[in-house]
Order: C-alpha cells, then sequence, then structure tokens
C-alpha cells in the first residue's frame, strides 16, 4: 500500500509539472511577438486550407486556438440544392479579445470549385482586416473598392426571374463487370428548391435501379432491388424562434418491402436560441404528425397487405460550434397511433472538445431501440436472400460508436504554402 502510494504521489507531481509546462509554454507563445498576427484556422477538411495560406501570407498559422491572436470558426450549410452558406466566426484573444464578430459567404450552386475557394478566402481577408489594423502589420495593408450600382431588396428581386427557384436535374450509370460476376447501379432525380428568409420548398423525385449478377456452377444468380419516391416540404419562418412547415413523402423499396408509401406530416419546431444564432449554437425542439399509406411487396408479419397508420415524432437537438470543440447531440421519438408498442427512440452525440492546447478528445455514438419495423416480411427469407441483402430483417436495435484522441505538439506555426511534389 505504501509503495503505491509513493507510486501515485510522483506521478501527480510529474502530471502537475507537465500542466505547469503546457500552461506557461501557451502563455509564453500567445502574444509573444507584437510583428505578428497568429491565426488558428478551425475550419471543415473540405476547405481548401493551402489556397487560404498563400492568398493570405501576412499572417502566421498557429496549430492550436491556445497559441492564436485570433480564432476563425468556419462551418457550412447547405441550402438544399440552391448553394451553400459559409459562416466565418472571428474570435480575437488578448489585446484583441473586444473583436468577436461573425460574416457570411454565400456560395450558388452554380459556382465551380475555384469561385467558392476564391469568394470564402475574400471573406475571411475582410474579417481579418480589423484586426491586421490593429497591429503592427497595418503598415503593410492596403484597402480597395470596387464601385458597383446599389439596389434594394425589392429591385433584386424584380431583377430575379427564376423567383428564387433554383432546378438541378442529375442521372448516372455505374457498371462493374468481371468474368464471373457483374453489378449495375442506375440513379436518377430532379430537385426544385426555393429559399428566402421567410419559407423553404422542396420538390425532389428520384430513383434507383440496383442488380448484381453472380455465375456459379449451378447457373447465374441475380439480385435486384428498386428504390425511389417523392420528397417534398414547405416550411414557414415564424419570427425568430418557431418555424411551420408540412412535409409529403413517396417511397418505394423492394428492399424495404414496399411497393408504395405516401405520408403527409404537418410539423412545428421552436428554438431556443434565435435562428441567426444557428451557425455557432442551437437548440430545437420539433414535433410532426403523419398519416400514411403502405402498401407491402409480400405479406407482413402482421398479416397486412396495405394498411393506413398515424405516427407522431419528437426530436430534440443541440449543436454548439465554440472555441472549445463542436458538439452535436440530441434524442428522437415516435410511435403509431395504433399500437403504442409499435415505436422508434434514437440517442446521437458527437463530441469534438479540446481538452488541453493540443489534445482533442473525439466521440461519437448512436443508439435506436427500434420497435415499428411494421413492414417486416411474413415469409421467411432465403440464405441467398440474406446473403445478397435483398430485403430487410427485424432487429431491435441498431448501435455505432467511434471514441479516438488526438494529440499535436511541436512547432506553433503549423507551416506555409509549398507545392512541390504535391
Amino acid at each position: 500500500m505504501a509503495l503505491f502510494l509513493k507510486i501515485t504521489k510522483r506521478v501527480s507531481i510529474s502530471l502537475l509539472f507537465l500542466s505547469f509546462f503546457v500552461c506557461s509554454n501557451v502563455l509564453a507563445q500567445r502574444g509573444g511577438n507584437n510583428s505578428t498576427l497568429s491565426v488558428f484556422l478551425d475550419i471543415p477538411g473540405s476547405i481548401d486550407l493551402d489556397y487560404i495560406r498563400q492568398e493570405i501570407p501576412i499572417v502566421v498559422y498557429v496549430r492550436d486556438k491556445d497559441l492564436a491572436d485570433v480564432h476563425i470558426i468556419m462551418s457550412t450549410h447547405a441550402s438544399g440544392t440552391t448553394g451553400v452558406t459559409y459562416s466565418i466566426s472571428f474570435i480575437g484573444y488578448g489585446s484583441f479579445e473586444d473583436k468577436n464578430y461573425e460574416l457570411d459567404f454565400w456560395a450558388p450552386s452554380s459556382n465551380n470549385f475555384y469561385e467558392t475557394r476564391t469568394g470564402y478566402t475574400k471573406t475571411i481577408k475582410m474579417g481579418l482586416a480589423p484586426f491586421i489594423a490593429a497591429s503592427s502589420l497595418s503598415s503593410r495593408m492596403w484597402v480597395y473598392y470596387d464601385t458597383i450600382e446599389l439596389f434594394d431588396q425589392e429591385e433584386e428581386e424584380d431583377r430575379d426571374p427564376w423567383n428564387y427557384w433554383v432546378f438541378e436535374t442529375y442521372g448516372g450509370y455505374n457498371l462493374n463487370k468481371e468474368e464471373t460476376r457483374s453489378s449495375l447501379h442506375i440513379r436518377y432525380g430532379f430537385f426544385a428548391d426555393r429559399i428566402t428568409r421567410e419559407s423553404k420548398t422542396r420538390l425532389r423525385p428520384y430513383g434507383n435501379y440496383y442488380e448484381r449478377k453472380f455465375d456459379t456452377d449451378n447457373g447465374t444468380i441475380i439480385s435486384t432491388r428498386v428504390r425511389g419516391g417523392f420528397d417534398s416540404y414547405y416550411i414557414k419562418s415564424i419570427g425568430d424562434h418557431f418555424g411551420v412547415g408540412v412535409f409529403g413523402d413517396i417511397f418505394i423499396s423492394t428492399y424495404d418491402n414496399l411497393n408504395f408509401s405516401g405520408i403527409i406530416s404537418p410539423a412545428i419546431e421552436y428554438s431556443l436560441f434565435p435562428y441567426d444564432e444557428a451557425t455557432r449554437r442551437s437548440i430545437t425542439l420539433a414535433w410532426k404528425m403523419g398519416a400514411g399509406y403502405y402498401d407491402y411487396v409480400e405479406e407482413t408479419i402482421f398479416d397486412q397487405t396495405e394498411e393506413f397508420m398515424f405516427g407522431q415524432a419528437l426530436v430534440l437537438a443541440s449543436d454548439f460550434r465554440q472555441p472549445w470543440g463542436t458538439i452535436r447531440a440530441g434524442l428522437t421519438g415516435f410511435h403509431h397511433f395504433h399500437d403504442f408498442a409499435s415505436n422508434r427512440a434514437e440517442v446521437f452525440a458527437n463530441i469534438n472538445f479540446r481538452i488541453v492546447a493540443g489534445l482533442s478528445l473525439n466521440v461519437s455514438s448512436n443508439y435506436e431501440f427500434i420497435n415499428d419495423q411494421v413492414a417486416i416480411p411474413k415469409a421467411d427469407l432465403s440464405l441467398e436472400e440474406i446473403l445478397l441483402e435483398q430485403r430487410r430483417r427485424a432487429t431491435s436495435y441498431q448501435f455505432r460508436a467511434n471514441i479516438g484522441l488526438s494529440y499535436t505538439f511541436g512547432s506553433r506555426v503549423t507551416g506555409v504554402y509549398n507545392p512541390r511534389l504535391n
């Protein structure tokens, strides 16, 4: 026991010294040189970091927020098929602690990669301008303006012959063939979206056809799956905290034993924080009630070939993107009205938490309690159908989890852009 206490004491002292060293090192590195501006880029992996560093070489890019004078947080928010909003927050530390604001860049779906990359980089330049102007780097800064014709929002709407509607059509054909097997996937669809501050509308028909062939000594085995449908919704904004809408869905899937299903669902959502803050923090509670008609490919385990059903769902979701990391978590509950035992519940969480400088914890998990599989076929599945996944099988739960730690150390600078031998 005495040996255990002695070892514990030494470990505690070692950890204390290590923590003191890390904290001292962080304090010494941040703001240690008034002739530079240290920036930490906290942005999605799809963003071109090299391009940003190349276009904005006046600042020093560091590997952790605790080493930075300016912490830049970027989040992306897709607006259906109309485009993507890049919300970029600028958080100052030290002598810049009073500077904290957000800029948005809108990239329409008609943009190519280069136009979008130039756009969000230009927005970052504008966001860094006040920090550079307040530092000793201001002598290296120039400001240019383009003279443009100004017009109000009503004139802009008059100039838009499409009235904010954006359309997209797609199709694809994939073939993979070998001597004894082949696979085929055909997909097609159409989007029609209209998004304004007051409302969102979507109309989306789509279809998929999958086919796999296997040559065996006993002949050829063919597995086919058909999946398609029509998604639609209309959502209306009501003030800063409420939204109401109606969803209409048609779904066909041989894998899910559905010749046809049609569901219509009104819904309402309350946001604890104003929707304008959704890029940084969000807690929402949504309720949806639906009525649907279902026509099954095969008779179900409940002896049904077709039926009408009513149900409701409640969704509580939270989403925080802050300097200390990101958290997205929530829970969902659903049940049918004809049988409260026919229900489903889901709990999910995704956390990326910065413990200390360079050390991050990543945890994600999802657990579903499944008791609403009313479309499971009554007939037993053959081994061939199971292996080829031609029909969905009954299950009472589904669980996924991931956990990991990452630690970055070394030079406080992340490096400059160098394209050689890329």
